[in-house]
């Protein structure tokens, strides 16, 4: 059995559709393969994720407030061809603008709802709080805390057999893939870090 851990950047790339590949492990492209995957993720990384698209939303907003002040300012010059041309590129941008919010929920409910019904979702204790709060492997608290909801999972899933593996996927690398952090990976069991969802499904076809 293969165990893959996956965090925030998982959901978000999903999300945004900025790799294929994720979508190949979220449909199961690789149903004999997938068959042998294990996934878990920390249950915060579904609020974090959430947390993002909150910050998606409010970028939008702000972008559109934006785009309508320069709309009133164009809706004076009344004689100007470039200005009316302009108005039209900016009402188009407000619209593929709130298309593309509305399409990143969408893929977003999607993925949770994947994660729902097929991922482990690792629960946040007490005593891995604690921990994270008094061991600061990396710089960023929530990130932080991710990464010791899953080592803390790593440590106390002992392997079945010989031939389990334990791999973290984040495309998150200036986190979760330095050389000090694999290392603590490696000590916590997890024996593989890939950087892509590619990466993990190019590496699976080949077992």
């Amino acid at each position: 059995m293969i165990t893959l851990y996956i965090e925030t950047n998982f959901f978000i790339t999903f999300a945004k559709n900025q790799d294929k590949d994720t979508d190949d492990l979220v449909d199961s492209k690789y149903p004999d393969k997938i068959s042998l995957i294990k996934i878990s993720t920390p249950s915060i990384c579904c609020m974090e994720a959430l947390s993002v698209l909150e910050d998606e939303r409010n970028n939008s907003n702000r972008f559109k407030d934006d785009l309508d002040a320069e709309r009133n300012k164009l809706q004076r010059d009344i004689n100007s061809q470039n200005s009316k041309e302009i108005q039209k590129s900016l009402e188009k941008a407000i619209i593929e603008s709130k298309a593309r919010i509305n399409d990143i929920n969408i893929r977003l409910v999607k993925v949770l709802e994947w994660a729902a019904n097929n991922v482990e979702l690792i629960n946040l204790e007490s005593s891995i709080l604690i921990t994270s709060l008094n061991e600061q492997f990396i710089p960023d608290p929530t990130d932080n805390l991710i990464l010791h909801c899953i080592l803390n999972h790593a440590k106390t899933s002992p392997k079945k057999s010989l031939n389990d593996q334990k791999i973290l996927l984040s495309g998150n690398s200036k986190d979760f893939g330095t050389k000090e952090i694999k290392e603590i990976l490696s000590a916590a069991g997890i024996q593989k870090y890939v950087a892509s969802t590619g990466d993990f499904l190019g590496w699976l076809q080949s077992i």
